[in-house]
C-alpha cells in the first residue's frame, strides 16, 4: 500500500524561473569553486524560498517591475531619447523666432519655405500627441519625453551616490556604538541626536545652498572628475557649471542621511552582541572587525531590516532630491530633473497640465516601486515570516 511521504509545492511559472535562476548561478559558482553547491545546498533552498515568497506577493512584484523600469530608463534613457534635453523644437528655419507660453495658439505654416516674413515658428507648450510628441513640449519647446528620460538618469545617479556613502557612515557608527557601548555609545548617539533634532530637509536645503560655489571651483581645477561627472549624468560639456548644484545635493544628503541608519544598526547590534556565537568568537580571540562584519552584520536580525530599510529609503531619496530641485537648490536649467520640471511647469498649470502631470507621475511611480518592494523584502528576509507564507499543495509524493 502506498503512503504519502512528503508534499510538493505547486510551482507556477515564476517559481520555475526562480529555480532556473538559482540553479544557473549555483552552476556558474560550481565551475570556479568545485564542491560549493553541495556545501551550500541549504542556503540555495532558502534562496528559492525567498523567491517563492516574492512570487506570491503582487505588491512586491509590481514594485520590482517599477524599479526595473526605472533602472532601465536611467541607464539607457539618454541613448533612446529622440532629442537632447536642451534641444528646442523649431518648425521653421528662420533667423528669428518668438517664444510663447504653453497653451498659446500659434499658426505654423505648412510650407515654411514659401514664407516671406518672419513667423512665430518656434511653438512652445505643445500638448501631448501633437506633432508626434507623446508627452508634448515644455515652455522652451523641448521634448518632454526626452527630458523625462534624461531626468531619470539624474534621479538614479543622485540616489546611487547618496545610498553608497550616507548609509555606510551610519552603519559603521551604529556597529561601533552598539558593540562597544559605554562612553563610545554615548558620544555617537548624542551626535546622532543633534542631527536628528533638525529636520533633514531643512539641513539639506542649507547645505545645498552654500556648497555649489566651492564645488564649482573644485570641478574647474579637476578636469578628470568633471569629465567623469559629465559622463555619469549624461550632461553636455557646455553645461558643466551646472554639475556643481547636483554634486552639492549629493553631499548635502550624505550629511543628513546617516543618523537613521546609525540608530537602526545600533539597536540591532545591542541584542546580537550578547549571542553565544559572538561570545565564543571573542573568547577565541577573533578580531573585532571580523566579529562585526562576519558574525554580527550578516545576521538576519541585523541585515534583514537594514536591507529592507535601504530599499525603501531609495524612494525617499528620489522624493527629497526632487523636492530640493523644486525649491530651487537642486538641478538648474537646462539640466533635466523631475523636480525642476515640475517647478518650471507649475506657473502654467492647469492650462499646460502635462508639464506637471508627467514628471509628477514619474516621481510617484518610482517612489511607489521602492516602497512596495521594500515592504515585501521585510517578509522575504525574515525566516519566520517567509515560512508562514501558505503555499498551495499540488500532490503528495507516494512511496
Amino acid at each position: 500500500m502506498e503512503t504519502l511521504r512528503d508534499k510538493v509545492y505547486e510551482k507556477n511559472i515564476l517559481d520555475r524561473l526562480a529555480d532556473m535562476l538559482v540553479d544557473g548561478i549555483a552552476s556558474v559558482i560550481e565551475k570556479f569553486r568545485p564542491g560549493w553547491r553541495a556545501r551550500n545546498e541549504a542556503k540555495l533552498d532558502e534562496y528559492r524560498l525567498m523567491l517563492y515568497t516574492l512570487n506570491r506577493s503582487p505588491p512586491g512584484l509590481i514594485g520590482l517591475m517599477l524599479i526595473i523600469g526605472f533602472v532601465f530608463t536611467a541607464v539607457f534613457g539618454p541613448l533612446i531619447a529622440p532629442l537632447s534635453y536642451d534641444t528646442p523644437l523649431v518648425f521653421c528655419n528662420y533667423e528669428k523666432a518668438y517664444l510663447a507660453a504653453p497653451g498659446t495658439t500659434i499658426v505654423v505654416p505648412q510650407d515654411c519655405n514659401s514664407c516671406s516674413t518672419v513667423e512665430e515658428c518656434l511653438e512652445l507648450g505643445i500638448p501631448p500627441g501633437k506633432y508626434t510628441l507623446v508627452f508634448g513640449a515644455d515652455d522652451y519647446g523641448r521634448d518632454l519625453y526626452s527630458r523625462l528620460l534624461y531626468g531619470a538618469r539624474t534621479s538614479f545617479i543622485v540616489t546611487v551616490l547618496t545610498m553608497a556613502v550616507g548609509p555606510l557612515i551610519g552603519i559603521l557608527l551604529g556597529l561601533v556604538a552598539g558593540y562597544y557601548g559605554g562612553i563610545v555609545d554615548e558620544i555617537i548617539m548624542r551626535i546622532t541626536d543633534i542631527f536628528l533634532a533638525f529636520p533633514g530637509l531643512i539641513l539639506a536645503i542649507a547645505f545645498s545652498a552654500v556648497l555649489p560655489y566651492r564645488i564649482s571651483d573644485i570641478l574647474q581645477e579637476n578636469v578628470v572628475l568633471r569629465d567623469f561627472l559629465l559622463w555619469l549624468f549624461a550632461v553636455k560639456p557646455e553645461h558643466a557649471p551646472s554639475l556643481a548644484y547636483l554634486v552639492s545635493v549629493v553631499i548635502a544628503l550624505w550629511i543628513v542621511w546617516w543618523p537613521g541608519y546609525a540608530r537602526l544598526v545600533r539597536g540591532a547590534v545591542l541584542s546580537a552582541r550578547e549571542a553565544t556565537f559572538v561570545e565564543a568568537a571573542r573568547a577565541l580571540g577573533v578580531p573585532v572587525r571580523r566579529i562585526l562584519f562576519k558574525h554580527i552584520l550578516p545576521q538576519p536580525t541585523v541585515s534583514g531590516p537594514l536591507i529592507a530599510y535601504l530599499t525603501t529609503d531609495m524612494g525617499t531619496v528620489i522624493l527629497v532630491e526632487a523636492g530640493l530641485s523644486f525649491l530651487g537648490v537642486g538641478a538648474v536649467p537646462p539640466l533635466a530633473d523631475w523636480g525642476r520640471m515640475i517647478y518650471d511647469g507649475a506657473r502654467y498649470f492647469p492650462n499646460a497640465w502635462w508639464l506637471v502631470f508627467y514628471p509628477g507621475l514619474a516621481i510617484f511611480l518610482t517612489t511607489l516601486g521602492f516602497y512596495l518592494f521594500g515592504d515585501t523584502l521585510r517578509d522575504i528576509l525574515d525566516p519566520k515570516t517567509r515560512r508562514r507564507i501558505r503555499f498551495k499543495v499540488k500532490r503528495g509524493v507516494a512511496v
